[in-house]
């Protein structure tokens, strides 16, 4: 398969169908002809008619007669699904980490012959957080697999920040941004990447489709070089606002103690939250730029949404929607 998309339809195996970056793929993925086989722990959560476009298999990572049913006649596995919050390193590793590995497992069983990871910028600085830690741990357990099996196709995809239609946890940074002042974490010295996630969920059907080299990892954006900083961020919206929003920054150290007082209620039987020590850093970490391989250097695939453009769309769907005040 490797580095010529595809004529004929595939079999994909997608996990993380209900979920901001799953759904956009899975309707991407239909919308090129692909017969689609969904993991999902609640079918009812999938997007409108989706249950009725591809074959429905109730389960989670860790249940292996689940991934089996998943992966069979499957010629591509695109792994999507993963936990951004939880309550322990342990309990981040249980899905990010062991969870892919069991599911990379799967599919060699039953001869997939492409396995798309994705996994995040995120991994190139595990010792920030929890979260980092286990994706990093993610992409050497499912490396470990594939090299066990020396059979099947490996690409790992590394995004950035994900915006776009139906996000929630972007939908604060849109609102601040379409304001008169922006009120954000982070330093003015700070630079990151973005990426639409339409343009993410075309990338992934590329990969399935046999873009990219095996063995591969790569980092997608929208394309700009160096990324962006907060204030060019504030200036891009103003293609849609007419205004350039004032951007202040929230001290650190206040985040810092929402965050371990978010962890202490967590450990008084609250519910796992995103907020906390680990998430701090890397709210604050100077670099989450895209500087590695590049996917669009490895197959036909290229963004369509710089932020400028990305963010008025995005803003125009949390208004339509009702998230977001006309």
């Amino acid at each position: 398969m490797t580095g010529a998309a595809v004529s004929q339809p595939l079999q994909i195996a997608l996990t993380g169908a209900t979920g901001f970056v799953g759904a956009h793929t899975a309707h991407e993925l239909a919308g090129r002809g692909h017969d689609l086989r969904l993991l999902v722990r609640d079918a009812t959560r999938l997007p409108a008619g989706m249950a009725t476009r591809a074959t429905v298999i109730e389960g989670g990572l860790d249940d292996e007669p689940a991934l089996q049913r998943l992966v069979q006649g499957a010629d591509v596995v695109i792994h999507v699904a993963g936990a951004i919050k939880a309550k322990s390193l342990a309990a981040f590793m249980s899905v990010n980490e062991a969870g892919a590995a069991r599911l990379a497992s799967a599919a060699v069983a039953a001869r997939v012959k492409r396995f798309v990871h994705v996994s995040s910028l995120a991994a190139r600085e595990p010792q920030l957080s929890g979260y980092c830690a286990s994706k990093a741990a993610g992409e050497v357990a499912v490396r470990k697999v594939a090299d066990a099996a020396n059979g099947m196709e490996l690409v790992i995809i590394r995004p950035p920040a994900v915006y776009g239609p139906g996000d929630r946890a972007t939908l604060p940074l849109i609102r601040e941004l379409s304001g008169k002042v922006a009120i954000m974490t982070g330093t003015t010295g700070q630079r990151l990447s973005l990426i639409h996630v339409v343009d993410l969920a075309s990338a992934l059907a590329a990969a399935a489709e046999g873009a990219g080299r095996d063995r591969g990892c790569y980092e997608v954006d929208d394309g700009t070089p160096g990324g962006y900083s907060h204030a060019a961020m504030a200036a891009a919206v103003a293609h849609t606002t007419g205004r350039t929003p004032a951007v202040v920054h929230l001290p650190r150290w206040l985040v810092a103690m929402v965050g371990l007082a978010s962890e202490g209620w967590m450990r008084l039987g609250g519910r796992a939250v995103i907020l906390n020590r680990g998430k701090t850093r890397e709210l604050w970490f100077e670099n989450w730029v895209c500087s590695g391989e590049k996917f669009e250097d490895a197959g036909p695939w290229q963004a369509r949404y710089r932020f400028a453009e990305g963010f008025g769309q995005t803003l125009k769907w949390y208004r339509d929607n009702g998230w977001l005040p006309a």
